[in-house]
């Protein structure tokens, strides 16, 4: 078999039958895309991807996905400058306007905010915490002993909360468990919290983990020791998921959750927290105590199937 040896771009071109559009076509998904920093090569290969979703009956088209929202999606548009968390979507600066200049628009922002000073987040939330404490809400930290049955919470809390988000899809409890079991080195069972409500239901949770420097390191060439060096002096969190279920939404348990997360993070000698990937009109956004600075931009692109 003859292979390729000057490939300039490459991107996997798929449709769900799960997500429509507003016409009731399936979407299509652009995924998995690498490239040489070649615009003629980038759009030749967009194009033709596009021409064969539309032949396929799709509508619209969204990209970076790399199969759905589960997986890793969206481009990182910068600042550059600082080292990458672990679990940040990472890329050439070059790819978003190489999508850009191939016909692609924004179809979703989001960002990443810094908080710098655990203590006061954990005191400006402080209130909202202790009233929802006194409704009676109760909060528990992930028991490891029993990490594949706290999975199971985590993804039945996970397919209820978000099954309204734009471009979510279920997957089986056995792919999320191939998803998150190979992460329980990596998480801290004080981070990970559970919310049950007065009549003791799980009803919401925040899903958070310690930078691990090495594996920062690891996973970005371009940092190498020096990404090694700055996550060892910043010492930071990642509070990666936030949820609620649509009946506890407005109770003040997101805000509750967080408050916890700032206190513990402080008690335990960490220095930062990472509030990740939120999207632009998410109000989670707002639950950094006043006091984080957005640190970095992402961008989902669309464009029209015609």
């Amino acid at each position: 078999m003859a292979i390729e040896q000057n490939v300039r771009a490459a991107v996997v071109a798929r449709w769900s039958p799960e997500l429509r559009d507003t016409n009731g076509r399936p979407i299509g998904m652009l995924g998995f895309f690498e490239a040489e920093n070649d615009l003629d090569a980038v759009r030749s290969l967009l194009d033709s991807a596009v021409a064969w979703l539309r032949e396929q009956g799709v509508g619209r088209i969204v990209g970076p996905m790399d199969g759905s929202t589960w997986a890793r999606y969206r481009f990182n548009l910068g600042p550059h400058d600082v080292p990458p968390f672990l679990g940040e979507p990472l890329n050439p600066p070059y790819y978003p306007a190489l999508w850009e200049a191939a016909g692609f628009v924004a179809c979703e922002d989001y960002y990443s905010k810094r908080v710098t000073n655990l203590p006061a987040a954990a005191t400006n939330l402080e209130r909202i915490g202790r009233r929802v404490h006194e409704q009676g809400y109760r909060f528990r930290t992930l028991r490891p002993e029993g990490f594949e049955e706290e999975l199971r919470v985590f993804y039945r809390l996970s397919c209820e909360i978000f099954s309204g988000n734009f471009l979510y899809r279920p997957i089986p409890w056995e792919e999320f468990l191939a998803m998150y079991r190979p992460l329980q080195p990596l998480i801290d069972p004080r981070f990970v919290l559970f919310a049950s409500a007065p009549d003791g239901e799980d009803v919401g949770f925040m899903f958070a983990y310690p930078e691990r420097r090495r594996a920062v390191a690891a996973a970005s060439r371009r940092w190498g020791k020096l990404g090694y060096l700055w996550h060892a002096f910043t010492r930071t969190i990642n509070l990666k998921s936030l949820g609620v279920v649509a009946k506890h939404r407005h109770s003040g348990l997101g805000a509750a959750l967080m408050q916890h997360g700032y206190a513990r993070a402080a008690e335990a000698g960490y220095r930062n927290a990472n509030l990740c990937l939120i999207r632009s009109d998410n109000p989670s956004g707002r639950l950094d105590g006043d006091i984080g600075e957005v640190i970095r931009h992402y961008r989902l692109y669309e464009r029209s199937a015609g």
